[in-house]
């Protein structure tokens, strides 16, 4: 429910709120007090739904696994140093190629370049941003 249902939260205080009104013992009354206030608390950070639908990942799981392929993988190689420019390079290389995008931004940066490398162009979003 959270993760596909925009009002998931929602609901899921409300079920929470509704099982704590019908609670058999104090002890019931007071866990799920705590999780009412956990989600109360969180909501904002639980909009998943709308998270997906703008393709941003959800959890901090796939910040993780997309750090430990983009870099970790590639930059962290037993010898290895880089500097600032160079490293930034490869990775948004690394990441072009990762996403599939290599070969579209590689056409377009050769277009805006003219085919010439290290010249001042700017380069398009997609590319600058990745």
């Amino acid at each position: 429910m959270l993760r596909d249902e925009p009002d998931g939260v929602d609901r899921v205080v409300r079920a929470i709120r509704y099982l704590r009104s019908k609670a058999s013992s104090h002890h019931a009354y007071k866990e799920l007090d705590r999780e009412l206030r956990f989600f109360r608390k969180k909501r904002d950070r639980m909009r998943y739904a709308k998270l997906a639908n703008n393709a941003l990942g959800i959890g901090s799981g796939v910040v993780d696994a997309a750090n430990k392929v983009l870099v970790t993988q590639r930059m962290k190689c037993s010898g290895m140093r880089w500097r600032i420019t160079s490293g930034q390079a490869m990775l948004t290389f690394r990441t072009l190629h990762k996403s599939g995008l290599f070969d579209r931004a590689w056409s377009d940066l050769m277009a805006v370049r003219d085919g010439v490398a290290n010249d001042n162009h700017p380069l398009p979003d997609y590319i600058a941003a990745a």
